[in-house]
């Protein structure tokens, strides 16, 4: 391993090896808890004897504490080492799911649900990755953060069937305390991720280190071909293009928010059984496998706005292919691909972050938006459970959540950049004993 982290002709940049592992954590994460949990849906709410609205709160109250927990999460990422926030979510994470295992009661599923999955989950996946990826790609930053997002589409095509197995055939707790465990076998692997790229004396996306020392050419700042920003959070925040990422991603992720946790609900709906809901659960995520590397490759070379807009319009219309499909084979299929394409844009609008406000506080500016999504998501996945339970039906939940996606491809279309003037050029900040951060 120890040659690995050198760099020479040959050598495949360690900035790589880090969007390896986040991309098989961000697997981990989405198969077992972001896709994972709409499998528990229906055998929690039968075992517990609930409402399909009180099952779905605590998804709801999750966004709330996310919501809290983003801006300080991203403070302290940028903060201090990463690798300490990956090791604490981590554990956090895995022994939420074995708590989950045993919980008898509602009020239990909610605190261990809220607790530590929600707060590992939060501080030590995928906001921790993609600052880090942040950290060490600049040109290829959109491909970069779509590989690493794109684990978690391969976690619903791989590690998600296999929770679907488990589930459906040794019960929903067991099912809880194997994803526990997969979850603890990450700690080794976060292990070796590094902050940033100056640290390790090299430079982001491998460029070679010759003439000035890597501090000093650090220093510059470079958007592409030369003038990248690099604001702090107070400066972003009074800025209009943070104020429209933060309304993009908040009206991205209701409609998100609502179906997700609801999917498996939702086709079985349209006259599916819970087997084949599943299935098309899986290929709605190899669809992202598919989208999400390709808008994240088009986003270094093409306009991310109008890629992220392209891509929750087509979101929009995978819901009213939903709400109008008949449950034929054909309908389902291009409902997942084109719902797919309404995921696969978060990586590129996520990439835009550091486009727009650089490499310094790139993890705080995040936490600031997810906090502003996540209290735009609240009531999703309550309100969707709240119109079935009064209507028996879905479709008075679609077609808001049609019209938000709308909305979201509107403001990212005329997202407007940081004013070039206010681009300030800073000196990179250094770490106890003088290395750059």
């Amino acid at each position: 391993m120890r040659r690995l982290l050198s760099q020479g002709p040959g050598r495949l940049f360690y900035g790589w090896w880090i969007v390896i592992i986040g991309c098989i954590q961000d697997a981990v994460k989405g198969g077992t808890f972001n896709t994972g949990f709409t499998l528990y849906f229906l055998p929690v709410l039968t075992e517990l004897n609930l409402s399909r609205a009180a099952t779905s709160l605590p998804f709801s109250l999750a966004r709330v504490e996310a919501a809290l927990e983003g801006p300080l999460v991203g403070y302290l990422i940028d903060r201090f080492d990463v690798r300490v926030m990956l090791v604490v979510g981590t554990t956090l994470a895995g022994l939420g799911f074995l708590m989950l295992s045993v919980v008898h009661s509602y009020v239990a599923f909610v605190l261990v649900f809220m607790g530590p999955l929600t707060m590992g989950f939060q501080a030590g996946f995928n906001q921790a990755t993609m600052a880090t990826v942040n950290h060490w790609f600049r040109r290829q930053r959109g491909l970069a953060m779509s590989i690493v997002q794109t684990g978690q589409a391969i976690g619903g095509v791989v590690i998600f069937p296999l929770v679907a197995l488990a589930v459906l055939n040794l019960g929903w707790r067991v099912a809880a305390f194997l994803s526990g465990f997969v979850v603890l076998a990450l700690l080794p692997l976060v292990l070796l991720i590094r902050h940033s790229p100056e640290r390790m004396g090299l430079l982001p996306d491998g460029d070679p280190v010759d003439g000035p020392s890597p501090i000093s050419r650090a220093a510059r700042v470079t958007h592409r071909s030369g003038d990248e920003a690099d604001f702090s959070a107070g400066q972003a925040l009074r800025m209009p293009a943070f104020w429209g990422l933060a309304a993009f991603h908040g009206l991205r992720n209701i409609p998100y928010s609502g179906v997700s946790v609801h999917l498996v609900p939702l086709l079985v709906w349209k006259g599916l059984d819970q087997p084949t809901a599943a299935f098309f659960v899986g290929l709605t995520a190899l669809f992202t496998v598919v989208t999400r590397p390709l808008m994240g490759w088009l986003g270094d070379w093409r306009s991310k706005p109008r890629i992220g807009a392209a891509g929750v319009l087509l979101g929009a219309l995978g819901l009213l292919v939903l709400m109008y499909s008949d449950g034929s084979l054909a309908h389902m299929v291009l409902f997942a691909a084109l719902f797919a394409c309404g995921e696969g844009i978060n990586s590129v609008t996520w990439a835009l972050v550091g486009d727009f406000f650089g490499r310094r506080s790139f993890a705080t500016i995040r936490g600031w938006i997810a906090m502003l999504q996540s209290i735009a998501s609240v009531p999703g996945a309550v309100f969707t459970g709240w119109i079935y339970d009064q209507t028996q039906s879905y479709t008075f939940a679609l077609i808001p959540f049609a019209v938000s996606y709308t909305i979201a491809g509107l403001i990212m279309w005329r997202l407007p950049p940081p004013r070039r003037g206010a681009r300030l050029a800073v000196a990179p900040r250094t770490a106890p004993g003088g290395e750059p951060a």
